[in-house]
């Protein structure tokens, strides 16, 4: 088992390169692999540009059930402990529909829908005015937790983001004991609680509820940066949804 001592050691000695990192990492249900995932990250210090990029897919049982294919991607600047964002777009079908979505970030941090598709996807509750202003997008979400844990080897922060439908509350503490089941690596609490557009094909009160999960951060390799090696997410559908990390290499195809 390894102290807090020891990782925070372990997690400041990867430096804060700005290298291009191509991630995979295989999804599981029940022991049943329902997808696969690929991330490619660009992530400096403070003051200077970041990008990250997912693909996935479903595969297997679940690509017979609910056939769903997404490519995200989202660039802007960190900040000393914050992160901007300039342009967050997912790409995707779900269940045979295609699904579109582009925000555009003004200076002041207000996100400007410039495509959604289709409009309107479903009954949801409202979104305030106020929801497109200083909140930032899913992806930029994990990057400033990234940024946080290289940091501090804490996983200590609080966010909202706005997705062009959703308003979700993040809330992620550091796990107050190293466990043996962990290996040494730095566990990350996420609370997530929707706040507006909550989806109405279920009562309220069900769909409001918090979604718990869990993140173990790790150094995989000599100079590589901090990052999930295994993700858990608690799922309506599937129970708990597990991703863990296949390979982490340099991304030499694209800077």
């Amino acid at each position: 088992m390894v102290s807090r001592a020891a990782l925070a050691l372990v997690l400041f000695a990867a430096p804060a390169s700005a290298e291009r990192w191509r991630a995979t990492y295989a999804i599981t249900a029940a022991g049943i692999t329902v997808a696969d995932a690929e991330v490619r990250f660009t992530l400096g210090p403070a003051g200077t540009p970041y990008s990250i990029e997912t693909r996935s897919r479903t595969r297997g049982v679940a690509s017979w059930l609910m056939r769903s294919e997404t490519l995200a991607r989202s660039e802007g600047t960190l900040r000393p402990g914050a992160a901007q964002p300039r342009r967050y777009q997912t790409d995707g079908t779900w269940r045979g529909m295609t699904r579109r979505t582009v925000l555009d970030y003004a200076p002041d941090g207000t996100a400007h829908i410039a495509t959604l598709e289709p409009v309107h996807d479903m009954e949801r509750t409202p979104v305030p005015a106020d929801a497109r202003r200083g909140h930032i997008d899913p992806l930029t979400a994990l990057v400033l937790l990234t940024a946080h844990v290289r940091e501090t080897a804490r996983c200590d922060v609080r966010a909202r983001t706005f997705d062009g439908r959703r308003v979700t509350q993040f809330e992620v503490t550091t796990h107050p004991v190293v466990q043996v089941a962990d290996r040494g690596l730095l566990r990350c609490d996420v609370e997530s609680r929707p706040i507006a557009g909550i989806p109405l094909d279920r009562p309220i009160e069900d769909a409001s509820r918090p979604t718990r999960s869990t993140l173990l951060f790790g150094v995989t390799q000599p100079g590589a940066p901090a990052i999930p090696v295994q993700v858990e997410i608690a799922s309506r559908w599937w129970g708990t949804i597990q991703a863990s990390l296949v390979e982490l290499a340099e991304d030499r195809g694209q800077r």
